[in-house]
């Protein structure tokens, strides 16, 4: 098997903790580096494991998405799903994942679930994460409702796609992360792609994710933007918000990404071996967002 090596890359998950802390960054991808492995130093084995802490809003938003594909696996496969059952399966898995995260399993297996409202003893009553799984199963059941998804199942399997697109584009010699959530060709010849949202959203933001999807359609499968319906999903209330591209905005997409990855090169002592040095990444002064970082207890530990 070839030795794993820390290369270069781009996502948006990536360009937004950039834009949030320099060091936070840092930690993220370079500091906890090869924490995984058996024989690395306790700091970045410590780093590797804060590095894995989900906030419960992020944790219960995986959950949905998680929740969601396997529906469209079964669907796939030419069967039915029993809601409710199918629900109460969902929210006993999530019942079972937080119990593990309580007893700290992440800390010797960084894989499992590991919450920072855990991690960092924040006390919440049960109120707040009886509320969280509420609405995992309000999205869920309003998952099952959307007029949407019947427009989905009156399409083939076959012109559907879940997981199976390659998440890896190659932009401009830069590999970038970018994937819809799911994706089909409609009836009369459009491809649609999805993004499923269980909170509030950030239009800009937003607005950003859905061109990258632009782009992953035009430069992955070859179709032009003109073809493609973006479809943005908040399943909380629920609303479904088709948006349309065109090749100018398009182009805007290509141009951020574009100074983004130049931004992070920037910042590397070494910009072709993708090697960082941790003076080189300053700390925010926000210190909301040091609050609810990760990596808190070895940056700012008197906060």
């Amino acid at each position: 098997m070839p030795e794993l090596t820390n290369d270069f890359s781009w996502s948006r998950s990536r360009d937004n903790t950039f834009q949030e802390c320099k060091r936070r960054y840092y930690y993220h991808y370079y500091g906890s580096w090869g924490g995984w492995e058996a024989g690395v130093s306790a700091d970045v084995r410590r780093l590797y494991v804060l590095k894995q802490l989900a906030s419960r809003q992020m944790w219960a938003g995986r959950i949905v998405h998680d929740a969601i594909e396997m529906a469209l696996q079964i669907f796939q496969h030419g069967r039915d799903v029993p809601v409710e059952p199918f629900i109460a399966d969902v929210i006993g898995r999530m019942r079972g994942e937080w119990r593990s995260s309580r007893d700290g399993r992440y800390r010797d297996s960084p894989k499992t679930l590991a919450l920072f409202e855990h991690e960092y003893s924040i006390e919440l009553k049960a109120e707040v994460w009886q509320a969280l799984s509420r609405n995992v199963s309000t999205c869920l059941r309003n998952f099952f409702r959307l007029p949407l998804l019947a427009d989905i199942r009156k399409t083939s399997p076959e012109h559907w796609s879940i997981e199976h697109w390659s998440k890896v584009l190659d932009f401009e010699g830069t590999p970038i992360w970018i994937a819809p959530d799911f994706g089909f060709w409609t009836e009369d010849g459009r491809l649609a792609l999805i993004d499923w949202k269980t909170g509030g959203a950030d239009p800009e933001a937003a607005a950003f994710q859905l061109g990258c999807y632009a782009l992953y359609a035009q430069d992955m499968l070859d179709v032009e933007p003109a073809r493609v319906d973006l479809i943005e999903v908040n399943l909380r209330e629920p609303l479904v918000t088709p948006h349309r591209w065109d090749a100018a905005r398009l182009e805007d997409i290509r141009e951020r990404l574009r100074l983004s990855i130049r931004s992070m090169r920037a910042y590397l002592a070494d910009p072709v071996a993708n090697i960082a040095a941790i003076e080189g990444f300053e700390r925010t002064e926000e210190l909301r967002i040091c609050r609810w970082c990760n990596f808190r207890v070895v940056c700012r530990p008197e906060l």
